[in-house]
């Protein structure tokens, strides 16, 4: 029965938790390299701690931190300059219309379609003898 109330309240815990963003609040120095971060909640593993990935340059590991030391915090602002447009609220066009150009290997093969298409005798076909300079030299 203790296994089904620790699994409502870890339940509880990540309903409550999870992408909220937080910095560390805590005195302990092995949490002082944190100090001005933001950090998201990933979530909360099965001893009731976060797991909490901050986004700072190269550094993207989950940390597994008690929630006592941990603060909630609005989102940090967009990283876009003011005035410019996110790319979600930019208006997407239509279908552009591009015109077609077969590539050269296309190309080479619709010539050797049509060669190959004519009727025998019209100097195009490649025969199927072989010269007798070409006979001597494969012997």
């Amino acid at each position: 029965m203790a296994a089904d109330m620790d699994y409502d309240r870890i339940q509880n815990l990540r309903l409550e938790y999870t992408d909220q963003y937080v910095t560390v609040n805590s005195p302990r120095p092995e949490l002082a390299r944190f100090k001005g971060k933001i950090g998201r909640v990933i979530t909360i593993n099965w001893n009731g701690r976060a797991l909490v990935q901050f986004d700072s340059g190269a550094d993207r590991g989950w940390y597994d931190i008690d929630l006592d030391d941990l603060r909630v915090v609005d989102p940090p602002a967009s990283k876009t300059p003011e005035g410019a447009a996110s790319p979600a609220s930019v208006p997407k066009e239509g279908p552009q219309h591009v015109e077609y150009k077969p590539s050269a290997l296309e190309v080479a093969r619709q010539a050797r379609d049509k060669t190959h298409a004519q009727p025998s005798g019209q100097g195009g076909a490649p025969s199927d003898t072989q010269s007798p300079s070409q006979e001597t030299a494969q012997s």
